[in-house]
């Protein structure tokens, strides 16, 4: 009733963060999740050089922890209370944190990073996105607790018919955004069909 904790690989383009955004929108639309509930993205790759940091990020500091940490704050584990938190790269995330993360899977409760006694509760689905494989380069501990695994084709694995679907929608996208009828010359689609998208569906869609 819930959802699934779940894990989503693929190589870099192929559309991971827009299947994580489909999923919240699926679950405001049948009322799994409040209309109001978060949804937060982190990409783990951002403080990957800093794993103290990275892990504050995510499940919030006590003054003192580390050098800098010079007042109390609450991490994304909290602020996602009641929704989902989509962290993009997992495989940046040290064994350290993923620990303290499939932790708060099995219990529904973490730490502040600094703080040895205080337990704190939190209601979070987790939708994991990396580019690699999983099983060797996330702890199998951590691997266990997330029941569902997706994996996205690239582009050159998809059928001629879905990549004519998505160059239509993409045109129908913009033109509903800019309020205006769009024709495409036959050339251009043919272009579109047969373009070598090294970066997948992200780099299709910018061209």
């Amino acid at each position: 009733p819930n959802g699934l904790h779940t894990i989503i690989y693929g190589e870099t383009g192929v559309g991971k963060s827009e299947l994580a955004t489909c999923m919240y929108k699926y679950a405001i639309k049948n009322n799994i999740k409040e209309e109001n509930s978060p949804f937060i993205v982190f990409n783990c790759a951002d403080y990957a050089e800093n794993p103290n940091l990275l892990i504050a990020q995510l499940f919030g500091v006590v003054k003192g922890a580390y050098t800098g940490a010079d007042a109390n704050r609450e991490g994304l584990v909290e602020q996602a209370n009641n929704g989902i938190l989509f962290l993009d790269e997992i495989h940046r995330l040290p064994a350290e944190g993923q620990e303290m993360l499939f932790t708060f899977i099995d219990k529904g409760t973490f730490k502040r990073l600094g703080d040895a006694t205080k337990e704190r509760e939190s209601k979070v689905l987790i939708i994991c996105a990396t580019t690699e494989n999983p099983t060797s380069t996330l702890l199998d501990t951590f691997n266990r607790r997330i029941p569902m695994k997706i994996e996205i084709p690239s582009l050159r694995d998809r059928t001629m018919i879905e990549r004519m679907e998505l160059v239509k929608n993409f045109f129908k996208e913009e033109s509903k955004s800019i309020s205006i009828s769009i024709k495409v010359h036959k050339e251009i689609i043919k272009s579109l069909l047969l373009y070598d998208c090294k970066n997948n569906v992200g780099q299709l869609q910018m061209i």
